[in-house]
């Protein structure tokens, strides 16, 4: 396995992670297993061009902001892509990168054990939904974010958390030491996804690309969807769709074949 891990010297949660990754991965074996990639461009306007190829997943280091006013300290995980017309946030209109459910409920999971240790920060952890750039990268990406405001970003215990995280999840990965949980792409609920977020962590299941209710999503993101991700079928949050978007994606799925179920 080759990983590639990307930051941005002017993201200071992006400088703060990978700084806590470089003294965790002192004396670890998965070190050679991984590269890294710097920029100084904000990570949601990067492309493929931009980056190398060859690698076997990307993981990008970077700050969460939430609007509002004080929001919570926040640890996210989310595969990036633009599931509508809008490309605000970098990327492409109408799409997602790839997406592996293994590495993304690996890095949830392993957030959550650490987060243990530093209870008294009130880090909440959870899924986002996907959103902003890039999206057109060839290999199974995700965002590991701190959040929400600039003090959570360079906070050391923070970029602890998610580094110890990654160097879980990347040993995992690469030995195969994990359950073998069905693996899911999701649909409905609120961005941060609390439902999905919860079976992940109650080691129910497997969850990868989720589409949050207020996404307004074409059968052309549909497809890639269900093309860009390893998946035993589709996971809808029953009470979190409007009406006519679980009828529309339920004939969506039966049309060709795909099983789903409710939660």
């Amino acid at each position: 396995m080759r990983y590639l891990i990307l930051y941005s010297r002017r993201d200071p949660a992006s400088v703060n992670i990978k700084e806590n990754l470089d003294t965790l991965l002192e004396d670890s074996d998965i070190r050679r297993h991984i590269s890294y990639f710097e920029t100084e461009e904000d990570l949601t306007s990067l492309s493929q061009e931009d980056i190398p190829k060859g690698y076997d997943y990307y993981i990008f280091l970077s700050k969460h902001r939430s609007s509002g006013e004080n929001p919570p300290p926040t640890l996210t995980v989310h595969t990036p892509g633009n599931l509508g017309r809008e490309n605000l946030l970098g990327g492409n209109p109408e799409e997602v990168c790839p997406c592996d459910s293994v590495l993304n409920s690996l890095l949830l999971r392993s957030m959550a054990r650490f987060n243990e240790r530093y209870k008294d920060l009130n880090f909440q952890v959870s899924f986002e939904g996907v959103h902003h750039g890039p999206s057109d990268l060839v290999a199974p990406t995700v965002f590991v974010e701190i959040g929400s405001t600039e003090r959570e970003w360079r906070m050391r215990e923070g970029g602890e958390i998610v580094g110890r995280a990654i160097v879980d999840t990347l040993q995992k990965l690469t030995s195969k030491d994990y359950p073998p949980l069905e693996r899911v792409i999701a649909f409905g609920g609120g961005h941060y996804a609390p439902k999905f977020t919860k079976l992940v962590l109650e080691d129910r299941c497997y969850v990868g690309y989720i589409v949050p209710k207020y996404a307004q999503v074409s059968e052309n993101v549909l497809n890639q969807l269900l093309e860009k991700q390893d998946f035993d079928y589709v996971l809808l949050d029953w009470k979190g769709l409007r009406g006519e978007d679980k009828k529309r994606y339920i004939r969506f799925f039966q049309d060709r074949d795909i099983p789903w179920k409710r939660v």
